[in-house]
C-alpha cells in the first residue's frame, strides 16, 4: 500500500480511527500566525502493542504529495515540530496493514491555535475487524479467519475457490455426550477472499482450499486466542488428476465406486535431514502428504521431491525412534523449494499407571474394554500395533478374518471388508471417536504406529457398534492415540478377569 492510496480513500469518504468516527481535534483560534506541534503514538489493537516503525503522514485535504512524513520509533511514538493553521489529514502505514487486509485509517485534525496536539492512531481491535467482517460481535470463544487464495505460478486471485476449514466438538444429545466434525466453509469473491466465521479459538484446525478436482494439501492452522486470524492459500489449478483405485482393480461392489484421485505436480521439494548433533540422517521418509510420492533420505541426508502438487501443501519427513516433523510450505510449479529438517529422539511415554481403586478411568477406555470384553469384532492395544509393525498403521489388519489390504496408489494400504451386498467396501474410519475425513490423506499418513493406544476393527456392518454408527452397510475402523486417553493404557479385560 502507497500513501497515494489514502488520496483515493478520501474520496470515499473512508476515515477511520479504530473503526470509529474520525476524530476532531479543535483549539480555539488566537490569532495569526498560528502553528501547533503535534506528539502522537500508533497502536496496534490486534496484537495489544505499540506499533513500532510505522510510516506516518500528515498532509492537508488535496495535497497529499505535498505532506509531512515522520516515523514512529520503537514505542510507537512519533512527533512534528509544528503544523500551520488549517485542517490536516492523518495517516500511517505499515506491513501490519497488509498482513492484515486491511485499509490505512485515516484522522483528521484541526489546528487553529497554538498548543500541543496529541494524537493515537489505531489499527481496529481484533473484535471490530471481526464484526465487520461476520456482521455480529463474536463470542468469547470463536474467531474469524480470513485471507486470499492465489494461483501457484502468478499469484493472481482465484475466484469461486471453497476454503474449508473442520474441527472435533463435543455435542451433548439424546443423553449421552460424543464427539463430531464441525466444519465452516465459504468460497472466494471476486478479489481472491474468503471469510469463515465462527471458528473455536484456542485449538488447531484442519484446512485446504480447493476449486473443481483442483485442491491445496490440508493444512494444519493454528487459531490462536483472538477474534481475527489471517491464513492464505495458494492453489495450483495446472496439476493433472490421475484417477485410481488404490493402485489394483477393485473386486467387485462398492469399493469400485470409491476410487480417489492421485494427483501429480510441478512442485518440487529438495531437503536435508539432519540429526540434533548436526550429523546426515540417512534412510528417514521424506513425503508431500496426499501426493502419494515418498523418497527416502540418502547417505548424505538428503531427499528430493520432484512430481508434487504445487501450492499449499505439508511436506512430512520420518523416521523410526524419531519425532515425525510436518512443515507447511508454498511450492511453486518448476521452481524446486530447499527445506532443512532436523529429527529429534522420540521421548519415552510411558503409559500412565492404571489405579482402578478408587479411581475412575476415562469414559473412552473403559468403552473400548466394555466393547472388547464383548468380544464382536478384533480390539488390539497399543502394545500389540507396535509390536506387528513400526511403520504403516494398516499393517497390523494383516490375516483379520473378513479384512484384505490393497496396495494404495501412495503412502499406505487400502482397507477392504466385505459388504452387506456380497461385493467388497471401504470401510468408514474413526479416529479418536469421531469420522476421519481422508481428503485424499490415507490413515498411514496421519497416525504413526507409536502413537496408537487401541484400534478396533469391525469387518460387518452387523458387528458395528452403535457408537459408529453409518447410513452404509459396511463395516468400521476405529483408531485411538494415546494423547487422547490421556496415555492410559487399554487393556483386555478378557485377560484380567475385570
Amino acid at each position: 500500500m502507497h500513501f497515494a492510496t489514502v488520496r483515493a480513500l478520501l474520496a470515499a469518504g473512508l476515515m477511520l480511527l479504530g473503526g470509529g468516527a474520525p476524530a476532531m481535534a479543535q483549539l480555539t483560534p488566537a490569532g495569526p500566525p498560528v502553528s501547533a506541534p503535534v506528539r502522537g503514538v500508533v497502536y496496534d489493537s490486534v496484537a495489544r502493542a505499540p506499533l513500532a516503525y510505522a510510516a506516518v503522514r500528515l498532509f492537508q485535504p488535496g495535497k497529499v504529495s505535498d505532506g509531512i512524513d515522520t516515523r514512529t520509533d520503537s514505542t510507537g511514538a512519533f512527533s512534528v515540530p509544528a503544523l500551520s493553521a488549517g485542517p490536516w489529514l492523518v495517516s500511517f502505514l505499515h506491513p501490519r496493514l497488509d498482513s492484515l487486509r486491511i485499509e490505512a485509517p485515516v484522522a483528521q485534525v484541526q489546528v487553529v491555535e497554538a498548543g500541543t496536539i496529541t494524537l493515537t492512531l489505531a489499527i481496529p481491535s481484533a473484535a471490530t475487524l471481526a464484526k465487520r467482517l461476520c456482521g455480529s460481535p463474536p463470542e468469547d470463544s470463536v474467531a474469524v479467519v480470513t485471507g486470499d487464495v492465489r494461483d501457484a505460478m502468478r499469484r493472481r486471485p482465484v475466484v469461486g475457490a471453497m476454503v474449508r476449514a473442520s474441527w472435533p466438538e463435543w455435542v451433548f444429545a439424546k443423553a449421552r455426550m460424543g464427539r463430531e466434525e464441525v466444519a465452516r466453509a465459504a468460497r472466494t469473491d471476486s478479489s481472491g477472499t474468503f471469510v469463515l466465521c465462527h471458528v473455536p479459538m484456542g485449538t488447531t484446525v484442519t484446512a485446504l482450499a480447493s476449486r473443481g478436482r483442483d485442491s491445496t494439501g490440508v493444512v494444519e492452522l493454528p487459531v490462536p486466542t483472538r477474534a481475527y486470524v489471517v491464513a492464505d492459500f495458494v492453489l495450483d489449478v495446472r496439476d493433472a488428476a490421475i484417477a485410481g483405485t488404490g493402485g489394483e482393480v477393485a473386486a467387485a461392489g462398492r469399493a469400485d465406486s470409491m476410487a480417489f484421485s492421485l494427483r501429480r505436480g510441478a512442485g518440487m521439494v529438495r531437503g536435508t535431514v539432519r540429526t540434533p548433533d548436526g550429523s546426515p540422517f540417512a534412510n528417514a521418509i521424506a513425503r508431500v502428504l496426499g501426493s502419494g510420492s515418498v523418497v527416502r533420505t540418502d547417505s548424505t541426508g538428503t531427499f528430493r521431491l520432484a512430481d508434487a502438487v504445487a501450492g499449499t501443501q505439508t511436506v512430512e519427513v520420518r523416521a523410526v525412534g524419531f519425532d515425525a516433523r510436518r512443515l507447511p510450505v508454498v511450492l511453486t510449479p518448476g521452481i524446486p523449494l530447499s527445506v532443512q529438517v532436523t529429527l529429534e529422539k522420540s521421548r519415552v511415554m510411558l503409559d500412565t499407571v492404571r489405579v482402578t481403586a478408587g479411581r475412575v478411568l476415562p469414559p473412552d477406555v473403559r468403552a473400548i474394554e466394555r466393547r472388547w470384553r464383548r468380544g464382536l469384532g478384533t480390539i488390539l492395544d497399543g502394545a500389540t500395533v507396535r509390536e506387528r509393525t513400526s511403520t504403516q498403521l494398516t499393517s497390523v489388519l494383516w490375516g483379520i478374518p473378513g479384512v484384505r489390504l490393497g496396495m494404495r496408489a501412495g503412502y499406505g494400504n487400502v482397507v477392504y471388508v466385505r459388504g452387506g451386498g456380497g461385493g467388497e467396501c471401504i470401510p468408514p474410519i474413526y479416529l479418536d471417536g469421531f469420522r476421519f475425513e481422508a481428503n485424499g490423506i490415507s490413515i498411514d499418513e496421519i497416525v504413526p504406529p507409536s502413537e496408537v493406544a487401541a484400534i478396533e476393527m469391525y469387518p460387518r456392518a452387523m458387528q458395528r457398534p452403535a457408537e459408529f454408527t453409518d447410513l452404509g452397510d459396511c463395516g468400521v475402523l476405529v483408531v485411538w492415540t494415546r494423547s487422547f486417553l490421556g496415555n492410559v493404557p487399554v487393556m483386555d479385560p478378557r485377560r484380567r478377569g475385570r
